[in-house]
């Protein structure tokens, strides 16, 4: 009798399971979205006959009548009069929360469709920096610090001239229900930091080696350090601009004033630039010149001598 009364038992309460479980058709979606986002919500069991709503807290977003009429409680929501499915358009933070497709058709209300929704923001970005301490020829510690806009943590790593390695080797991380941050070193070379969370990831990555080994790179130059170096290389410039400038000046002037000396000596030659005559090589004659005995009648002109001719 005992074995019988505990076979019913058993019975009892498989039938209980199953009965429950031919309940309840659906199962709860877990869904996570970045704020800004459209929530799209399907019903993957049979579509209701007749009254049906989604509801969200228990307020209500959208209610179908059997007589087809579609109620909307909320202005970004949009519903499939086809499959019943519910959009919900540009999420806030706020909309975080549970959602029930509910059967109003029976009796007994019924859950059709469950999703629990979680809207996060975008992470910020990761600031990373290193500062390097008691440094030596062959190894020295570097301390790396991964920071955000909430949350901070930090690293010490030791590096030699070929690799570094971490403190325990283990990865410095902060776990929230909303966020993850972890900082840990990669292939002996990197520092890498990870913000995430369910919908968005940041990082930085930074090599570490040479703030202990500054030798093998170019040095680190902070902000007011390369303001001055710029200045002092604008100045450098510019004096050097200047002093061609001047030497430019200089070189023109001094040639200009050869030119002219050149002009002056030239204009005061006897012969100047022309070419010699026949008069400047001779010199004046030393014979004396006869007068020209005056001519008492004028010259005979050809047309005289023609007619002479022909009287003859």
């Amino acid at each position: 009798m005992h074995l019988c009364s505990i076979f019913l038992h058993v019975l009892y309460f498989l039938n209980y399971w199953f009965v429950a479980l031919q309940g309840s058709e659906h199962h709860t979606s877990a869904v996570f979205l970045l704020k800004g986002k459209d929530l799209f919500m399907e019903i993957n069991t049979q579509k209701p006959n007749g009254l049906f709503l989604w509801r969200f807290k228990p307020k209500k977003i959208v209610r179908h009548d059997s007589d087809g009429r579609t109620r909307f409680f909320d202005k970004r929501a949009k519903l499939s009069t086809e499959n019943y499915s519910l959009q919900i358009e540009n999420l806030r933070l706020n909309d975080s929360g549970n959602y029930q497709a509910v059967d109003m058709g029976g009796e007994e209300e019924k859950v059709i469709a469950e999703y629990n929704v979680t809207v996060q923001e975008r992470v910020s970005p990761v600031v990373l920096k290193g500062l390097s301490g008691s440094p030596s020829r062959e190894s020295c510690n570097v301390t790396v610090t991964c920071s955000t806009l909430s949350y901070s943590l930090n690293s010490t790593f030791t590096c030699t001239n070929q690799t570094c390695s971490g403190d325990g080797g283990d990865t410095a991380e902060v776990m929230t229900p909303d966020v993850l941050l972890q900082l840990y070193l990669s292939n002996g070379l990197n520092a890498i930091c990870n913000h995430s969370n369910k919908v968005s990831w940041s990082n930085a990555t930074m090599e570490i080696k040479p703030l202990c080994f500054e030798d093998d790179v170019i040095p680190h130059i902070d902000h007011h350090q390369r303001k001055k170096i710029i200045i002092i290389s604008s100045c450098l410039v510019c004096f050097i601009i200047l002093g061609c400038i001047l030497v430019a000046l200089y070189k023109r002037r001094k040639n200009n004033k050869r030119n002219i000396n050149s002009r002056g000596s030239d204009d005061r030659s006897p012969n100047g630039d022309q070419s010699p005559t026949v008069y400047s090589m001779l010199g004046p004659s030393s014979i004396p010149l006869e007068p020209i005995p005056p001519q008492t009648a004028a010259p005979e002109g050809i047309y005289a001598q023609v007619d002479k001719h022909g009287r003859a």
